[in-house]
Order: structure tokens, then sequence, then C-alpha cells
């Protein structure tokens, strides 16, 4: 081919690419958005013979300082921080949202965890039970992470807490563990739908949550009451329900996993220290109260039962409109 050949081919092409680029935006795109366009168009691809086929979820958790390593987790750090960020996942919805951590790389430390969901006993018995919901699994799955991550961004750009009240008391412990071993992290969720959202706390967004605990003491705090009553429902998912004496029966809500351990039956009497939380609702739109299982304690002579004023509401709104710099209502 000789170099007049060349040149009219090259000319071609980049009267073609400039025609290209002149119908693109020029505005420059954040890593989030070029990696959820390259996971969207390879998934696309994929689904060209696999209509079914879809990304697998994971959030990675990057870890940076001196106490991260690289690519290893110290059992200490990782007791300190991998409970608020489970807790806050637990605030954000109704569900048994667990976090499971798969693996660990370097840059310079990364966890890779991934949200699951407890099977029922009906789905463990009748696979395709379970295989029916398995979509809405990762969609409840995505929206707990995605009021995690709304609550991150609100506090890094010190916006109003209000809403995210049920979060504060993870994200205090967070900070906290941050704080201790002198460390910051970014979140990243990898959506199976092939979107990439980022949070980090920086900062900025850990002073707000200093001074929060400060002027807002109330909202970090877990109530912790007695109550005594009959088990009337068990359920596998984590959740046992409780008649008291002349009150209305409480659901309470157990860590994943840890209702199997408890030697309960249906009838029996039970003395149990439960802790107050408030959580989001599915929609993020307001807040519930539920009660949190901590341990049993001794036989009921003498034992106070104690009840919230109003009795047990487990739809009970909650705000918080405090100015932040006077502390003032």
């Amino acid at each position: 081919m000789t170099t007049s050949w060349r040149q009219r081919i090259l000319e071609s092409h980049r009267t073609d690419l400039d025609q290209w680029l002149e119908h693109e935006d020029s505005a420059e795109q954040d890593e989030d958005t070029v990696d959820s366009e390259q996971r969207a168009e390879w998934l696309s691809s994929v689904q060209r013979w696999n209509p079914e086929a879809r990304l697998r979820d994971e959030l990675t958790i990057r870890l940076t300082g001196d106490e991260a390593g690289k690519g290893g987790l110290r059992f200490s750090v990782g007791n300190a921080l991998l409970k608020p960020l489970q807790d806050g996942v637990t605030a954000s919805t109704d569900e048994d949202v667990e976090l499971e951590l798969v693996g660990i790389s370097s840059g310079s430390t990364v966890l890779h965890v991934r949200p699951t969901i407890r099977k029922t006993h009906s789905e463990e018995e009748f696979p395709d039970v379970g295989a029916s919901t398995e979509e809405n699994s990762a969609e409840v799955a995505e929206q707990a992470i995605g009021v995690l991550f709304d609550a991150v961004k609100t506090v890094e750009a010190r916006e109003d807490v209000t809403e995210w009240t049920p979060m504060l008391s993870s994200l205090s412990k967070l900070v906290s563990a941050l704080d201790r071993f002198d460390l910051a992290v970014q979140l990243r969720w990898f959506s199976g739908d092939g979107s990439v959202q980022s949070s980090a706390l920086s900062e900025t967004g850990k002073q707000y949550v200093r001074e929060l605990r400060r002027t807002h003491a109330e909202a970090f705090t877990h109530v912790r009451r007695n109550i005594s009553g009959r088990v009337t429902e068990l359920k596998l998912a984590g959740v046992a329900v409780i008649k008291p004496p002349a009150s209305p029966a409480v659901s309470i809500k157990f860590e994943p996993g840890q209702i199997t351990e408890v030697p309960w039956g249906l009838g029996d009497e039970v003395h149990l220290v439960v802790e107050e939380r408030r959580r989001l609702t599915r929609g993020g739109g307001r807040t519930v109260t539920e009660y949190l299982f901590q341990s049993t304690y001794g036989d009921s002579d003498g034992v106070e039962f104690v009840e919230p004023p109003g009795g047990f509401s487990l739809d009970t709104p909650v705000g918080l409109h405090r100015d932040i710099e006077s502390g003032e209502q």
C-alpha cells in the first residue's frame, strides 16, 4: 500500500472522528459515571445471550491511613469499623440485611462486601419460592445501601440531618473508630444493573458528626428497656413477638442469625433486655421505633416492667430540629 493510500484512509477516518466528537458531550465525567457506563455496556452485551444476566452487587470499603496496611486488615481495626457499618444498614431497612466480607485487596486496604438477606423457612423448603424473591431481595439490599450512602453524603455536606436521625448513632461509632486509628474511608456501591455510586467520610464530615454529638446528644443514645411476656411468634428471619401482660404485643428484632441461638418455644414466658432504636421506613421519609434483643435476665420476681409513654408503638415518628451552631430548639 502506497503512502497516498494510507493518507487517504487516515483522512477519511479523521473526518468521521471529528463529526463524532462534535456530537459528544465534552464535559469531564467523574469516576462513577465512567465506571457505570462501562459496566452497563458490558452487561448489555452479555444480556443479548442471556436476558436474565445480572452483575453481582458489591460494596467496597476503601481504608487509607497508616493503620490500613496494604491489602490486610488487623482484627482490632475490623472489629471497630465493621459493626457500625452493619448497624447503619440495619437501621435503614426492616429486612434482615447482613453484610458479608468476601475479599480483601490492596489500595491501601479494600474490603469487598456483599449484602445478603437471610432466607425464610419457606424459601429453604421450596427453591422456586426463593428464586422468585431473589430480585426483590436485591432491591431491598440496594435500598438499604442507598439509605446509608445518602446519610453519609448529608453529613459530608453538613446539611440538615433530621431525616437521618436513626443513622446518627452508627455514623458516630464509625467516626470514633476512624479517629481511633487515624483512617479515612471511601464507600463504593457496584449495583447489579451496572451503576456505580460513591460516598466518603472526609475530615469535614467527621467534624460535623463530632459537633452533632455535642449539640444533639439524645440522638446518639440508645435506650435500654426490660420486657417480660409470653412468646407468641418466632420468625427465622430474626423477629420474635412477645405479648406482655395487659399491653400490646411487641416485635423484638435480632441480629442476623441470633434468633436460632435462643432456647425459646411458643408460649414460653421470657424476660428480656432490649435496646430501643429508630430506623427509617423503606421510602426513607419517616422513622419508626423498634426493639433489638440484647440479653435475657433472671426470674420475674422483683423485675420491673418498663413501658414507653403511650405504650409500645412501632410507628412512632421522631424529629430533630435544632440549630447546629447555637444548640437551640
